[in-house]
């Protein structure tokens, strides 16, 4: 009796035991089954496949010439077209629309990557048709008081004294000053341009604050602004090219002086209320139609004269000219006058 009680008390003791170590065994994480070696070499082949494989590039829009093109010619769409290279072009044009309308600097062979250097930029892209750049010497008292700022549109009057260099030439003149142009663009004055304006009064304000803040490379550059505005000597004007000839000869032998106007005031002088300046270059007989003048280039090439430009001569005819006149002071044969004198039945006719 005792012997079944100590082994059914073994029994229960052994269940707890086997019931204890079920719930150990179950709260434990199952381990990963290890995969076969030939599990493992296929996987390593693959990455190894994929590894290999080149990766497609990145593309990038270039523009190119379609065609040759030669310097100096304005690009059109069809010159141009857009190509996709692996690498980006430096410095090479954005877009063909930006390109189009704009003038080559070089030859350019086709299919070539067209670059912002290839291109025309600057003061000539300001000067609008028939017109020209031209420089002048310029002083503070006569040019505003270096007030003149690129962009602005200035009156050039002409000063001319009787002593000065025009007496050489021995021609009669009168000191006297003229409007020679009228509303006259100016491109650029001294270091600056209508390209690289010079510094507004807010930008020169706050260079004034980094200068007193101790930024000295601010201060310098701000200094030599400053000083290249004041120092200015020279000034660039947008000239028509019928008025290339005048001024050049002005600044010769007169003095110039600028008169700056208002952007919005556009009167200028009605060139039909005066006589045309001759040419110092007279064009070949029957050339010209008549009543036709020159015009453009072919008025400039004949030139101007100073004394012209001086005394302002009417203008000669042009046309194909007839026999010279004769002087108003040549001799010309007296005129014989006669009378008859009678004497009864005789007459006699006496000339003096």
């Amino acid at each position: 009796m005792n012997l079944t009680k100590i082994l059914a008390g073994l029994l229960v003791v052994l269940a707890i035991a086997l019931a204890i170590m079920a719930w150990i065994m179950g709260r434990q994480p199952q381990r990963a089954v290890a995969p076969a070696p030939s599990s493992i070499n296929a996987i390593d082949t693959n990455i190894s496949a994929e590894a290999s494989k080149p990766r497609p590039a990145p593309m990038h829009d270039v523009v190119v010439t379609a065609k040759p093109v030669a310097a100096g010619q304005k690009l059109t769409a069809e010159d141009l077209k857009l190509v996709s290279k692996t690498a980006a072009v430096a410095d090479g044009v954005l877009s063909a629309e930006a390109a189009v309308g704009r003038t080559t600097l070089t030859a350019l062979a086709a299919d070539a990557p067209l670059l912002e250097q290839q291109l025309i930029s600057g003061l000539s892209l300001q000067i609008e048709p028939g017109q020209r750049a031209l420089s002048i010497a310029v002083k503070e008292p006569m040019a505003a008081g270096n007030h003149v700022r690129p962009g602005d549109f200035v009156d050039v009057y002409f000063t001319l004294d009787s002593k000065s260099n025009a007496a050489d030439d021995k021609l009669n003149v009168d000191t006297q000053t003229r409007l020679l142009l009228a509303r006259s663009r100016v491109l650029a004055y001294g270091a600056s341009n209508v390209e690289v304006p010079p510094p507004t009064a807010a930008q020169r304000l706050k260079a004034q604050q980094e200068e007193e803040a101790g930024n000295k490379g601010q201060r310098r550059n701000t200094g030599n602004d400053q000083r290249s505005q004041q120092s200015a000597n020279t000034a660039v004007l947008a000239v028509p090219l019928d008025d290339v000839e005048r001024l050049t000869l002005a600044e010769k032998y007169g003095q110039l002086t600028l008169a700056l106007r208002h952007p919005d005031d556009l009167s200028v002088p009605e060139a039909a209320l005066f006589a045309t300046l001759p040419t110092a270059l007279l064009p070949v007989a029957g050339r010209l139609a008549k009543g036709e003048t020159l015009k453009g280039a072919d008025r400039s090439f004949a030139g101007l004269r100073f004394k012209d430009l001086a005394t302002g001569a009417a203008a000669r005819n042009t046309s194909q000219s007839s026999a010279p006149a004769a002087p108003r002071n040549q001799l010309q044969a007296p005129r014989q006058q006669t009378v008859q004198v009678h004497q009864g039945a005789a007459m006699q006719t006496l000339s003096y």
